[in-house]
């Protein structure tokens, strides 16, 4: 087996893993390589690649282009910057996953776009979850969509619960790129914001955009603001008892969603930006996209409205889950690798 280095592992928690999406990926990747930090989250972010830099064959890297916004951002990436020349030099090999078309957030762009284009330049591979992703990909550079992989969570949904207590939740972590406040404000300057229902659900991460939206809820007993981390067992309950998932986000920067891909593990109703893995489902019939709030207000009440039978769409749901799995993912991805970095 070779020795293959995953980014990001960090000691922030307890299990190195902040994101589900890098667990499912060491997991996949566990099974034909040898992930040399699986056991020993990096409490120094991308420095933490020097204990290892001389043993590795490969390097698997997500969401790098972020490095700037973190703690000591700017040193990690200048110091990252200098050593891909070293790692290029010696031969190991970089898989890079271009999870969004750009970094969501404004501060640090300059050095954001200066990552962004030397992982670009020098990944042996490039992988996207998004046919969307390709397009942003130099010709030469190896490169593969491979939808977002699913995990295996059942359709929850039983008797006891009952009608759906709300129209629309956008849940996750809101952010302002995520556009929640903009649908808001819209509804409100159209006067239709109290013919919805409305569960917003998860860590609100500006000061400024939670005054924003409690005002809202203040205003608009029909809205309902939980502004914390909400446990998956509780959040997925959320999602069946809401007609309609919807993700307001801009466009701008958005590739892929775990997000979008555990609403439709509950088999949801889902609207969103015709961006993306969201475009990408919205082709094959899975979820309904909008290019701005005028056509994603239409879409709502279209649905809303529908009594159309959607238990084709839900067996097409669970077709694309046993096609997309982690497990055939690890399958897919050692092919690639084993053709372009082994």
């Amino acid at each position: 087996m070779k020795n293959l280095y995953l980014y990001p592992i960090t000691a922030r928690n307890k299990t190195g893993i902040i994101n589900p999406y890098v667990g499912n990926l060491r997991d996949a990747l566990k099974k034909h390589y040898n992930v040399v930090n699986v056991d020993k989250p990096s409490k120094s972010g991308i420095f933490d690649i020097l204990m290892y830099i001389r043993k590795i064959d490969i390097i698997y890297l997500n969401w790098i282009e972020e490095l700037p916004g973190l703690h000591w951002g700017v040193l990690q990436s200048i110091f990252f910057i200098i050593i891909l020349y070293y790692i290029k030099c010696s031969r190991i090999k970089i898989v890079w996953t271009l999870h969004n078309k750009t970094s969501h957030f404004d501060k640090h762009q300059l050095i954001k776009s200066i990552l962004y284009s030397q992982m670009l330049k020098k990944s042996d591979l490039i992988v996207t979850h998004a046919a969307e992703g390709l397009n942003h990909i130099p010709a030469k550079t190896p490169s593969a969509f491979i939808h977002h992989p699913m995990r295996s969570l059942d359709d929850t949904r039983t008797s006891d619960d009952g009608l759906p207590e709300y129209d629309i939740i956008i849940w996750g972590t809101i952010s302002p790129y995520k556009g929640v406040d903009s649908f808001l404000e819209y509804l409100y300057k159209n006067g239709i914001i109290m013919n919805y229902k409305i569960l917003i659900a998860g860590n609100v991460t500006t000061i400024a955009l939670t005054r924003k939206l409690q005002q809202f809820m203040a205003e608009f007993e029909n809205l309902k603001l939980i502004n914390e981390f909400v446990a998956e067992t509780e959040l997925m309950s959320m999602i069946r008892k809401s007609k309609i998932v919807v993700f307001t986000y801009h466009s701008d920067s958005v590739l892929s969603s775990g997000a979008l891909m555990d609403s439709l593990s509950q088999r949801a109703t889902i609207i969103g930006p015709k961006a993306g893995a969201f475009n990408d489902l919205s082709k094959i019939g899975l979820i309904e996209t909008f290019i701005d709030c005028q056509e994603l207000v239409i879409k709502i009440d279209m649905l809303l409205k529908s009594s159309k039978d959607q238990d084709e769409r839900k067996q097409n749901i669970n077709k694309f889950i046993k096609e997309n799995s982690w497990e055939d993912f690890s399958v897919t991805i050692s092919h690639l690798m084993n053709k372009y970095v082994n």
